[in-house]
């Protein structure tokens, strides 16, 4: 049976990279535009130098009015790293999922102590009043006995499943109306004590077995807060850029509006020539829901900074502030090279959920071992030697013990078979299939696990060739824009049909900067899932996880 689920688990491993074991890797790329072809370089670099996240590089947002309704909200900046490592130091998911080993650090202390040795002593009085009857001319009185008993001892449990002890008791006696020569004498007891079970419960490896839990727990534990650091991390890059996409369609939509009212206000000054009341009305309507984009966009800015000051969790940001974070960085577009191999390998080394369900086949095993040794009989066996004395001190009392002439010698044995045996062997077989169960568990787990990287390398690559087409759009859109005002520059009518095609120009070319806008971010939030899907998110992000987790 070992050796089956040995093989089971390596023939899981190779099953996902033997078939793709030639596989080479790739560079990222996307594919030519044919609309780009027709343009030149240095009017490509014009169109990015008026439209493109380029275009927006050194352009200030108007964030609208806060929850204080004032519109001189405070504002801190911040780059990529910082809200990296500020979210792992103070994310309260992440401080919750730290205590959890601490926890379990308890629970393997308690387990431990079940093997620590017992101080134990006790005090005894008693006085007893026995009738005696009439012996002819010896009547007696009735017999009044009193003693006092106190014992001391050290009691230890062994690793082996047995119990030893060492036991001293003293004894003081009173007894009235004695036949012996004097009324009060002390014994004394030196105990040592040996319980042993020789079939069930028998081996450390057995008895040990609660602390194999505990310690396999805690180690699950810490597989379950580094899974929960690379979904912060994760959540942090996407609440990150996704600040960056809001505030770049805030200032999209700013533009968009100022363009509008530009030519709203250019339309107004020719209503002497050819711009008749309709179109400077058409106009001002098309300015009026352009700032409603822009209100609505202040908002989703606004929002999305306070999504993220909950993921940091900051004390000096706290989310009932009204400061804004305005993000520093601005999202690649640069191709990289990934490899299936590669990953599905990496994978399988560093992803915690494979690492946890890997304990918990070895979890299944420890409970396996322990139900195979219930199956076994009772058959415990006790031993004791007694060191007695007496005297009429205790001084006396503890020589007498020590010349060791009154010893006892006790040996008892014990056995136990229920017929049938019935709930051990079904115990038992439950707990083999548990282990089975477990070893289909990580197959599954591993499954999963590949999955996640093909469709995290898939979407990687399809966002990176969406950029491409995204960019050739906005590039098309800025061009077909750039040649209608250059119609209106060499003097075309502003008729409505003229007017209604700039606007809609206009905003063509809007919606086609968020659209490649959101193309980048989805790339580089793609390229921090590839790196969550491999479990090598906090390496690439400079976070060592031996600092992060609890010592």
């Amino acid at each position: 049976m070992e050796q089956e689920l040995h093989e089971r688990l390596l023939a899981t491993n190779a099953r996902y990279t033997d078939g793709i074991s030639n596989a080479k890797p790739i560079a990222v790329k996307r594919p030519i535009s044919t609309v780009e072809e027709k343009l030149t370089v240095e009017r490509r670099n014009e169109l990015d130098s008026t439209s493109g996240p380029t275009a927006y590089l050194s352009a200030e947002a108007d964030y609208g009015p806060d929850l204080f309704d004032s519109t001189n909200s405070p504002t801190v900046s911040m780059n990529l790293k910082r809200v990296i490592h500020g979210t792992v130091e103070n994310n309260l998911t992440l401080q919750i999922a730290r205590l959890v080993p601490a926890v379990d650090d308890a629970l393997i202390t308690q387990s431990q102590a079940v093997f620590d040795a017992t101080f134990y002593a006790t005090i005894n009085w008693q006085k007893i009043d026995t009738a005696q009857p009439p012996t002819g001319s010896l009547a007696l009185s009735p017999n009044q006995t009193t003693t006092n008993t106190m014992t001391v001892g050290l009691r230890k449990t062994l690793t082996t499943g047995g119990t030893v002890a060492i036991q001293q008791e003293i004894v003081s006696n009173y007894r009235s109306s004695s036949l012996y020569n004097t009324d009060n004498w002390y014994t004394s007891g030196l105990l040592l004590n040996i319980d042993q079970p020789l079939l069930r419960n028998f081996g450390t490896d057995v008895n040990t077995a609660q602390i194999e839990l505990n310690v396999s727990s805690r180690k699950q534990s810490i597989e379950d807060l580094r899974s929960q650091l690379l979904s912060a991390v994760h959540n942090a890059e996407s609440g990150y850029w996704a600040l960056v996409l809001a505030r770049q369609n805030l200032l999209i939509q700013e533009r968009l509006l100022e363009r509008t009212i530009k030519d709203r206000d250019q339309i107004e000054k020719r209503s002497v020539l050819d711009a008749s009341p309709a179109i400077i009305t058409e106009a001002n309507s098309f300015v009026e829901e352009r700032r409603a984009d822009v209100i609505r966009a202040q908002n989703s800015v606004r929002a999305a900074s306070d999504a993220l000051k909950q993921l940091l969790n900051d004390p000096n940001l706290p989310v009932s502030d009204e400061t804004l974070i305005v993000p520093l960085d601005v999202p690649v577009d640069a191709p990289m090279q990934v490899s299936l191999l590669d990953a599905i390998s990496t994978a399988m080394q560093h992803r915690p959920e494979l690492r946890s369900a890997l304990l918990q086949i070895d979890d299944a095993a420890v409970r396996q071992r322990v139900a195979d040794n219930q199956r076994l009989p009772v058959l415990n066996l006790s031993a004791s030697l007694r060191f007695n004395g007496v005297g009429e001190s205790v001084p006396d009392t503890l020589d007498s013990a020590g010349e060791a002439r009154l010893i006892d010698y006790l040996i008892s044995g014990q056995f136990e078979a229920p017929i049938g045996n019935r709930a051990a062997e079904a115990l038992y077989a439950q707990r083999k299939i548990e282990r089975r169960a477990s070893v289909i568990n990580y197959q599954n787990q591993a499954q999963t696990v590949v999955l996640e990287i093909k469709n995290a390398q898939r979407d990687l690559i399809t966002a990176y060739r969406v950029i491409g087409a995204e960019q050739a759009s906005r590039r098309a859109a800025a061009e077909n824009l750039r040649a209608l005002e250059a119609q209106e520059e060499a003097g075309a009518a502003l008729t409505p049909e003229f007017l209604d095609l700039k606007l809609r120009r206009q905003e063509a070319l809007a919606n086609a900067e968020a659209r490649e806008i959101q193309a980048v971010v989805d790339y580089n939030i793609a390229i921090s899932a590839y790196y969550q899907a491999m479990g090598t998110l906090l390496e690439r992000n400079g976070i060592n996880f031996k600092d992060a987790k609890p010592q």
